[in-house]
């Protein structure tokens, strides 16, 4: 039978608080001379879990005012509010303020989880990843060709961009030899919108915000590139915590509130880590 999810009952949140801060000490004999890990029961203690919110699931907002659009991944901030409160504990959400903000947050000790980067070969030398919870398609995002182009554009032959922590990935891949690293997703719309770039990867989730809120942009996906994986992260060593998110996040996926919390969130079918 799956676990059930934690209520917001008093007793049930202070006997899974206890439960997850013992947790912490059923470690084995081997890693008793090691340092000790103080990761998750540090975050039982200060009852606050601070989390970092980055752009891969993240929409366009309109703002009153002009400026920027901003942008809110709401899925994540609803997931870490779902993982803290299995934990026992209140969630402090910090949005990032450009792309790789979730690593230096994470290795200055200013975060305890990153939600939720792809996993590349570069952040696996940076970072320690949890499970994935969601796959998400990549796609190139690119103005309408003139009329009479139907043919797919040639990654080769065009200037394109991604997100920071991304390009150094999709630069290895051989088809794609010229990739801008660029720091916000606004400012990559921008270098878009403004004909410096040919095409922008994103994920199919930004593509269709992106698509709305730009509308009349004369935008459209080109294609895609390939299917990535998402997780959340902790900083190396912090093997305690990234137990206790995976026990949370396989729970959430065990009875199903992880496909209707991405459903209700943003509006689209959820794509699970593991083929079913």
């Amino acid at each position: 039978m799956p676990p059930q999810p934690c209520g917001t009952d008093p007793a049930v949140a202070r006997a899974t608080r206890r439960a997850v801060l013992a947790a912490a000490f059923l470690l084995p004999a081997a890693a008793s001379a090691q340092t000790v890990d103080d990761s998750l029961a540090g975050v039982v203690r200060r009852g606050v879990l601070r989390v970092n919110i980055g752009y891969w699931t993240a929409s366009f907002v309109p703002q009153p005012a002009p400026g920027e659009p901003r942008m809110r991944d709401s899925f994540h901030e609803a997931l870490a509010r779902q993982i803290a409160r299995q934990f026992g504990v209140r969630a402090e959400l910090l949005p990032a303020r450009e792309s790789g903000d979730g690593i230096q947050r994470l290795n200055s000790g200013a975060v305890d989880l990153a939600l939720a980067p792809p996993l590349t070969r570069n952040l696996l030398r940076q970072i320690m990843f949890c499970a994935p919870h969601a796959m998400m398609d990549l796609v190139v995002l690119g103005r309408t060709p003139p009329e009479g182009e139907r043919a797919r554009p040639r990654l080769d032959a065009m200037r394109l961009g991604t997100l920071a922590v991304l390009a150094p990935t999709l630069a290895d891949r051989g088809a794609l030899t010229s990739m801008m690293p660029v720091a916000t997703p606004w400012l990559l719309m921008e270098h878009l919108l403004e004909g410096r770039l040919d095409g922008v990867i994103v994920t199919r989730v930004m593509a269709d915000s992106a698509l709305v809120h730009f509308e009349g942009a004369g935008l459209r996906v080109q294609q895609a590139i390939t299917s990535a994986a998402f997780g959340g992260a902790v900083a190396y060593g912090a093997h305690d915590l990234r137990r206790a998110v995976n026990l949370a996040i396989e729970q959430l996926l065990l009875d199903g509130s992880l496909a209707a919390l991405f459903r209700r969130e943003m509006g689209l079918p959820f794509n699970p880590p593991y083929p079913e």
